[in-house]
């Protein structure tokens, strides 16, 4: 439920389920985006000014439940930097079939940056993330795949 609180995020919306009802992608439980429907969680990352960062996070989908392809999106203050869908056809609880997927964005002006997940599959069956990690880098030192950067104000 929003306001609830664990590791370090917050719910920020609805209501998300942080389970192991399945085989992880790494540790011992993952995040539902959809508790009994769309869910949010945040949490308040520390930031350095003209510092781009790589989010890196690990996806699958609820496979006890439709829909069949499950969605979600990423914001950094707000504003939309990644969203993702992932369909459970021929998954399960024992193959998930996680995939990694990663971002960046540059933080222009703050001294603190809010990441958000969100599911947006519309049910109590969503997109699950697991293994979320946050690496700063310089924008001339980031990898070639940084080109694309998402410049957050």
């Amino acid at each position: 439920m929003a306001g609830q609180q664990f590791g370090g995020w917050t719910v920020t919306s609805g209501s998300v389920d942080l389970t192991t009802d399945w085989v992880d992608a790494e540790g011992r439980q993952s995040l539902d985006l959809n508790g009994s429907g769309d869910g949010a969680v945040a949490r308040s990352l520390p930031a350095q000014l003209l510092t781009t960062y790589k989010v890196t996070f690990a996806v699958a989908g609820n496979p006890e439940g439709s829909p069949t392809v499950k969605s979600g999106k990423a914001t950094v203050n707000g504003q939309e930097v990644d969203t993702f869908t992932f369909s459970i056809a021929g998954k399960n609880n024992f193959s998930m079939g996680w995939v990694y997927r990663s971002f960046y964005f540059t933080n222009l002006l703050s001294a603190s940056s809010v990441l958000q997940f969100a599911g947006t599959s519309g049910s109590a069956w969503g997109a699950v993330i697991d293994d979320v990690k946050v690496e700063s880098c310089l924008l001339i030192l980031c990898p070639a795949s940084a080109a694309t950067v998402n410049r957050i104000s």
